[in-house]
């Protein structure tokens, strides 16, 4: 499987080399001044984004911030250009940051990743810049996270700005006052901290106590399979780009009654006993790894659902789970997206998702699988899967847990 590598972005430099003149004895002509280096402004402001911070009594939050990790003067830096999503004091509160007071409290680390996160280098992107194109643009901040085995270089943690007609986004956070030029860059004004992911996927999912009936299915469903041909495996690589509709608990417990009640009258069981022995077997994850029901949750079914549950795109010919779709990135009339069951049948339909929104928040998402249980309905004629939980965001994708597993057919 192909992976997407991050390429690492970094801000421009000039560095001015100077020659060594040797002098010969015959020749006594001064040197010629060096002609200087004049950087074009970003915008035609004077202000540069540091002074801009500095005087804006709006940003004295964030100016406490960039002092405590000690970033405000390379904002001052006319040779450099940045795009920030710059949280107002108002912002700070709305995200449980009371006071200044509070920033210089926050563990060191914790400071400087909201910062880093904030800042885009190397160039400004203004929202005329950001495509309208599904799910968003993916930029790399100033955050990295160390280099990871396999790659040689940091890996740079990105940000994604999204742009519809009702909104413009940076991840899940609206911007409320994109635009802001000065000299060395642009202000986007966002309406909360847009919080970096601190975990990868398999470690932020395998710890969610609705998610137990999940890791089971990922560990049935890999069964025999060996590197990044395992779920388990690609949840944990750091640098692929996944969304994954993940269904609770619950969500597994229906499908593995109805699923086990009417593979036990097919052997003949009768219809109380096969509803007591079914409610017995679908109360534990261990269902998974029960030699007795291998015949009808097999690696290859377990996987074949799973795998209706990663969002997919081909751009080289071929489905891989490459993209980090967030809630506020789906439209509000249904539309079809592929899977990585299209890497196996290219034709499928994918999975129907529609999102509501209230002002620029998403209030409800759905999503419509092609089959349903019991077998028999018209494709995308079953209720919808709702996302009980949204934007769960991770180091290498996003998860939304939905109430009900969808079936490809």
């Amino acid at each position: 499987m192909k992976i997407k590598i991050l390429k690492k972005s970094t801000a421009s430099k000039i560095t001015l080399l100077m020659a060594t003149v040797v002098l010969i004895a015959s020749c006594n002509k001064d040197l010629p001044e060096a002609t200087p280096i004049t950087f074009p402004d970003a915008n035609e402001v004077n202000t540069t984004l540091g002074q801009a911070i500095n005087s804006d009594p709006n940003y004295s939050f964030y100016k406490a911030a960039l002092n405590r990790v000690g970033a405000l003067a390379k904002l001052n830096d006319e040779t450099k250009r940045f795009t920030l999503l710059v949280p107002t004091n108002t912002a700070f509160i709305a995200s449980g940051i009371p006071s200044e007071a509070v920033i210089g409290a926050l563990l060191l680390a914790n400071v400087g990743a909201i910062v880093q996160y904030s800042m885009i280098p190397g160039q400004q992107y203004l929202s005329t810049d950001v495509s309208s194109d599904f799910p968003n643009t993916q930029l790399p901040t100033t955050m990295t996270i160390g280099v990871l085995p396999g790659i040689s270089v940091p890996l740079q943690m990105t940000t994604f700005l999204s742009k519809r007609a009702n909104g413009f986004w940076a991840n899940t956070i609206p911007v409320l006052s994109p635009d802001n030029k000065y000299k060395n860059g642009v202000i986007h004004e966002v309406a909360g901290i847009v919080a970096p992911p601190s975990q990868v996927l398999k470690a932020a999912m395998y710890s969610n106590a609705n998610l137990t009936y999940f890791r089971a299915a990922i560990e049935r469903a890999d069964s025999g399979a060996v590197g990044l041909a395992k779920l388990d495996s690609l949840l944990g690589y750091a640098v692929t780009n996944m969304t994954i509709l993940a269904p609770n608990d619950d969500a597994f417990k229906t499908l593995i009654f109805g699923s086990v009640y009417s593979y036990l009258l097919t052997q003949g069981m009768d219809q109380a006993t096969a509803a007591a022995t079914a409610t017995a077997l679908s109360a534990s994850p261990t269902v998974f790894q029960n030699p007795a029901l291998f015949g009808v949750l097999t690696a290859a079914t377990v996987k074949g659902i799973l795998a209706y549950h990663f969002i997919a795109t081909n751009p080289a010919g071929a489905y891989q789970p490459n993209i980090r779709v967030f809630s506020n990135n789906f439209p509000s009339t249904p539309a079809f997206y592929k899977t990585l069951v299209n890497a196996g049948v290219a034709i499928h339909p994918g999975v129907m998702a529609q999102a509501t929104f209230t002002g620029p928040f998403v209030s409800n998402l759905q999503f419509t699988g092609m089959g349903t249980f019991p077998p028999g309905g018209a494709p995308f004629s079953g209720a919808a899967a709702t996302a009980v939980s949204r934007d769960n965001h991770a180091v290498n994708g996003v998860f939304h847990i939905i109430d009900k597993v969808l079936l490809p057919q």
